[in-house]
């Protein structure tokens, strides 16, 4: 597997940033097993604060938003936790605010501002 075909994970101000590799440009229901790893992360991170950095991309479909969903009720059941989407393009946008998910998942333009956002 390729750099490009995995996701790479950092910490910032104690929150866990996940950035998707140029590989998850188009976010099929055939790619979501190769993003268990996040599931196995909204379980263990602590304190269970998650960032997704979506900058690489460009479509996602509803598999992608249920995923994103059940990361998010992960990381609440452990307790405060919290999951964030940034740099998401604008479709990708439009798919989170109709379907109402931007209840559930807070989205902000960058990762600095999701960070900001965590961490009152």
């Amino acid at each position: 597997m390729s750099d490009d075909d995995r996701f790479e994970v950092a910490t910032q101000d104690g929150v866990t940033i996940v950035r998707l590799g140029e590989s998850f440009d188009s976010l099929y229901e055939s790619e979501l097993p190769k993003l268990a790893g996040i599931l196995e992360l909204a379980d263990t991170v602590t304190p269970s604060l998650m960032v997704i950095d979506l900058s690489s991309t460009k479509y996602f479909g509803s598999a992608f938003i249920g995923f994103l969903i059940t990361v998010a009720n992960h990381l609440k059941e452990r307790g405060n936790g919290r999951l964030c989407l940034s740099n998401l393009v604008p479709f990708a946008r439009m798919a989170i605010e109709q379907t109402k998910v931007d209840q559930l998942i807070g989205i902000f333009e960058d990762v600095d501002e999701a960070v900001s956002a965590l961490n009152p």
